[in-house]
């Protein structure tokens, strides 16, 4: 087919800058500068047209990305997250969850409080949370997160190890993390107000 293949990490991901929020705004992890982004990289690349894909945050950017620059973007895909029209009307993620329209967001709400980046600071804290994040359970089954509620921060130290990922996947894994710390992984949870701000203007 002749197609380059190009998968940049994401802000705050991999080798990339993790601005810490604050004092830096949160914009530097909004759809739009993520779009402005990725439509600079495609410049330097040297691509006028590009087919995005994504899955789950990067799958709900690709559609941003369309929107702001359809020029740019001739197809794009999404795994596992569905297109969401702009709105003229902001729904904060406190209302969508305690309304019961998005129960299973629950656990965005920890994810963007500051409490699990102020509870897993150190390597070995970061790879017990994503132990816990892939599958591990304590050795009378609990899961040490659950869709409506979060990371069970007190189970993390008691977890048997997941079956889903090898140990020296983990300990790779927990590397990465290590270099910058889990913020910014988690300021992506605290970007909907400034995604929807940049959407109306």
């Amino acid at each position: 087919m002749g197609l380059r293949v190009v998968a940049p990490d994401m802000i705050g991901y991999g080798q990339t800058e993790a601005p810490r929020v604050p004092p830096e705004s949160i914009a530097f992890y909004s759809f739009k500068r993520i779009a402005d982004d990725t439509k600079e990289l495609a410049r330097q690349l040297g691509l006028p047209r590009i087919i995005l894909g994504g899955h789950d945050w990067g799958g709900l950017i690709v559609y941003r990305i369309a929107l702001w620059y359809p020029e740019l973007v001739s197809h794009i895909f999404s795994v596992c997250t569905p297109y969401i029209a702009p709105s003229k009307n902001f729904a904060s993620l406190e209302d969508l969850v305690k309304s019961g329209r998005l129960p299973n967001f629950g656990y965005q709400l920890q994810f963007s409080s500051g409490q699990l980046e102020n509870a897993v600071q150190s390597r070995e804290q970061i790879k017990q949370l994503l132990n816990g994040l892939y599958g591990g359970r304590t050795s009378s089954g609990e899961p040490a997160f659950d869709v409506e509620h979060g990371v069970h921060l007190d189970r993390l130290s008691q977890l048997n190890h997941t079956p889903l990922v090898s140990k020296q996947m983990l300990d790779i894994y927990a590397n990465q993390y290590a270099k910058n710390g889990i913020h910014g992984t988690l300021n992506w949870y605290k970007t909907r107000k400034q995604n929807f701000e940049d959407e109306l203007a």
